[in-house]
């Protein structure tokens, strides 16, 4: 199930991928099949009427230096695979999707997460994140979670829908949940199983529901978002939510329309850039969509849900006076999930927060 998170060719219509004469076409792995697949509609709604926001190529000046500066700290950027591969980023005038034309296949996908992105780096970076401020910050909104469901974490049930590295999953666990998750590697469902989480299949979900379907930074890398979220809004239980969290749009439009597409990474400036942080939602060769609130009830009305507006934990406030430093850290920590909250529940944002719980209708 988890090839799902990741594109692959499966239901996309192929841009030509060979020249008539034999020679690779832009895109073309000869012994692997194409790199790349264009898609043909909004994967969301299937509407193909779409205005185009940016258009270029992976070898165009600008995409390429900031391919190279999204890379340059995880791994190694082949070039060769990207050279004449169109970029182009739709936006979907029904339902507001904002997506990649050009998807990876399974062979860009191997060298994806394997060369342009070091795996042991990536582990790296994800045990890094095991702060005690990520930990009190995944409670916080867990527990928020529990609140709407009316549960107590020894009577919920969770799928980590897109376990990774098990940085929710085991603050999960250690509150008392029974949390199931969907995970492919043998690694880490050996990972997994050591820290009590059970793994499960899509034959096994099609049989299964849950109080809180969890999904973090997840449908931004979907090929097919519609096919994964039918799958888990039928896992949903009486009573129970699917949470959605992804790159918000934000003033995306907007910069495209002013500068064109920047030739760097906010991930190099690790997201201090203001405004140009939200590059981060079309992020070439991952974050292939792009949601909004529109988009998010266009999805939900496939199941009549209702779509709420997430929080961040800004009703939780905790102070650490163990000592000057720690208090100081921990008024920070949470003087930024309240203006968060805030922000999006009343401020210019508060239609696209990047953060959504659905639950069924009453």
């Amino acid at each position: 199930m988890m090839d799902d998170l990741y594109p692959s060719p499966d239901g996309l219509t192929a841009s030509p991928m060979f020249e008539r004469d034999g020679t690779p076409a832009p895109g073309e792995a000869r012994d692997d099949g194409p790199l790349f697949v264009a898609r043909v509609g909004c994967p969301v709604c299937g509407a193909d009427r779409p205005a185009t926001l940016y258009d270029a190529t992976y070898d165009s000046p600008a995409v390429l230096r900031h391919v190279d500066s999204h890379y340059r700290r995880q791994g190694k950027v082949d070039h060769s695979l990207l050279r004449g591969v169109d970029f182009t980023i739709f936006e979907c005038r029904d339902c507001a999707l904002i997506y990649q034309k050009m998807v990876p296949a399974p062979a860009m996908l191997h060298h994806l997460y394997d060369r342009f992105i070091d795996p042991e780096k990536l582990k790296d970076h994800e045990h890094a994140r095991l702060t005690l401020d990520n930990h009190l910050d995944v409670a916080t909104r867990l527990a928020s979670l529990l609140v709407r469901i009316g549960k107590e974490p020894k009577d919920t049930t969770l799928l980590d829908f897109g376990f990774g590295y098990g940085r929710w999953a085991r603050v999960a666990v250690g509150m008392g949940m029974q949390v199931f998750a969907t995970e492919i590697s043998p690694e880490k469902i050996a990972f997994a199983r050591s820290i009590g989480v059970r793994i499960v299949d899509e034959a096994a979900l099609a049989r299964m529901q849950f109080d809180i379907v969890h999904t973090e930074q997840v449908f931004e890398h979907l090929t097919h978002p519609v096919e994964v979220f039918d799958m888990l809004a039928r896992c949903i239980g009486p009573g129970g939510v699917l949470k959605l969290a992804v790159p918000r749009q934000g003033r995306i439009r907007r910069l495209l329309r002013k500068n064109g597409f920047i030739d760097w990474s906010p991930y190099e400036k690790d997201f201090k850039c203001g405004a140009y942080n939200d590059y981060n939602a079309v992020l070439p060769l991952e974050h292939l969509n792009a949601f909004c609130r529109k988009t998010v009830e266009s999805l939900a009305r496939r199941h009549d849900l209702v779509v709420e507006t997430g929080r961040y934990g800004g009703s939780a406030v905790f102070l650490d006076a163990s000592s000057r430093g720690r208090l100081l850290a921990s008024a920070r920590h949470s003087a930024r999930r309240l203006l968060k909250d805030l922000y999006v529940r009343f401020g210019p944002g508060r239609a696209d927060t990047g953060c959504y719980v659905l639950a069924r209708r009453a």
